[in-house]
């Protein structure tokens, strides 16, 4: 026996119970399940046409497609993707959303988590925690393995620190001396710098961004029906607190850029004066500089890609375009650079290697390490040159539109982040006012006694 409906049947089986059937809206015909009564069956039934009705069906088959295949071709998809965003997007696939990843259970012990081997319908709360888990748990020890091989690489850092902590007579680049390497390791090798430390936040950075990569994947298909609900809820877990960094100052500008082959000293002082990102900084042309305004004009930034030629392409957003006003003594840094080491060229890079070509990030940052540790700030990176021109231009009295404008951000949120320089020149106003202050109560007190 039978009994139809308009957008299925239930039928009565020779066990007793009532089999719920329907056709859905791409037009299969579907099982839904057997019930112990009609009324059950009937209930059932109900409930996929109101699911229907208010456009939240969802097909029992959506989502039986593998999850790395689905990823894979989401990424091709993205059409509108910077060049480093999508390298960056393919080395976080690779890495760390297709990648197996052990993780340990006090009660199952230790298995091995991988997206890639399941289907996107069976993504859930519970898997993606373990993955997260997992991928934490790797990329910290990762960050362990990179921090101890830089410890082990850096004897001569070492050396050098300790020989200047203890008043021996040493350059503050270059070549250190045989005796005072042998004096180092006669004391015991000791380690001055943190080299080899690590931070409570060691590897955060990778796991915060490989996991906002999988919720923005889960987002998506929450939006093609073939998830219910996104299963990424970890509170926190795409968000990094980064350490404070302490920009550099005026003092510690200028005995970088001394330090700094000659060749790229005045980098360096536009750099900490303009708050240019390195990627503008290294993409501008003798055409993007007026020295009779005293400014560089941001057209393009320089994109390297692991393994790819360096190439060059849009600003990072919109308000990247922008004109750059230097003070006087960046101006004329720029300017000296411009008649030694620019090409005469119109399109001749403003920063480029002795044959004109564009500067590689590893040679340079090898350069900066080695200034940035013998002016004493082992923490500084390049990107903190900017930070310091933001600082600076903030403490100048810059308001946050212009702050905003003068960084290429294209947010007023990006530049609260520099208001704390802000902060120090109203505490200088609130000295001065106190001095005033102090100064007038002298003079009533005058007016009183002489009264």
């Amino acid at each position: 026996m039978s009994a139809r409906r308009t957008y299925g049947s239930l039928r009565k089986m020779a066990s007793g119970g009532w089999q719920a059937r329907y056709t859905g809206p791409d037009g299969k015909r579907r099982n839904i399940g057997v019930y112990m009564t009609q009324a059950e069956a009937d209930g059932a039934l109900a409930m996929v046409l109101s699911d229907v009705h208010h456009g939240t069906y969802r097909a029992p088959d959506l989502g039986a497609v593998m999850f790395g295949d689905y990823a894979r071709r989401w990424l091709t998809r993205q059409t509108n993707l910077a060049p480093r965003t999508r390298a960056l997007y393919g080395r976080l696939l690779q890495s760390w959303l297709l990648a197996e990843h052990e993780v340990s259970d006090s009660w199952a012990g230790a298995r091995v988590v991988c997206l890639d081997r399941y289907e996107v319908r069976a993504l859930s709360e519970g898997l993606v925690g373990e993955w997260y888990s997992a991928v934490v748990d790797h990329a910290r020890r990762r960050a362990q393995a990179r921090a101890e091989g830089a410890s082990n690489r850096g004897d001569a850092v070492e050396a050098r620190a300790w020989a200047q902590a203890h008043g021996l007579d040493v350059k503050p680049t270059g070549r250190l001396s045989p005796k005072v390497l042998e004096a180092w390791q006669r004391a015991g090798r000791p380690r001055v710098s943190e080299a080899g430390q690590l931070g409570h936040t060691a590897g955060a950075t990778q796991a915060a961004q490989a996991y906002r990569l999988l919720r923005t994947i889960c987002t998506q298909l929450v939006r093609e029906r073939m998830l219910p609900a996104n299963p990424c809820q970890i509170r926190g877990a795409g968000h990094v607190r980064a350490a404070e960094r302490v920009p550099a100052t005026v003092e510690q500008v200028e005995a970088l850029a001394g330090l700094m082959p000659p060749r790229y000293r005045a980098a360096v002082l536009v750099a900490a004066w303009s708050g240019l990102r390195a990627s503008e900084l290294f993409a501008l042309q003798r055409k993007h500089v007026d020295l009779h305004r005293g400014t560089v004009r941001v057209e393009r930034a320089l994109i390297e890609i692991p393994g790819q030629p360096i190439s060059y392409g849009q600003t990072k957003s919109e308000s990247g375009r922008r004109t750059v006003h230097l003070p006087r003594g960046a101006a004329a840094a720029l300017a000296e650079h411009l008649g030694t080491f620019t090409g005469p060229g119109a399109n001749a890079l403003v920063f480029a290697t002795e044959h004109g070509a564009p500067l590689h990030s590893g040679p340079r940052t090898k350069m900066f390490t080695r200034a940035r540790e013998a002016v004493g700030r082992p923490d500084l990176r390049w990107h903190d040159l900017r930070h310091t021109g933001a600082t600076l231009a903030a403490a100048g009295g810059e308001t946050l539109p212009e702050l905003q404008k003068r960084l290429g951000h294209s947010t007023v949120r990006a530049a609260l982040i520099y208001q704390h320089a802000t902060a120090d020149a109203d505490q200088r106003l609130a000295e001065r006012l106190s001095e005033l202050e102090q100064a007038r109560n002298v003079v009533s007190l005058a007016v009183r006694t002489a009264g």
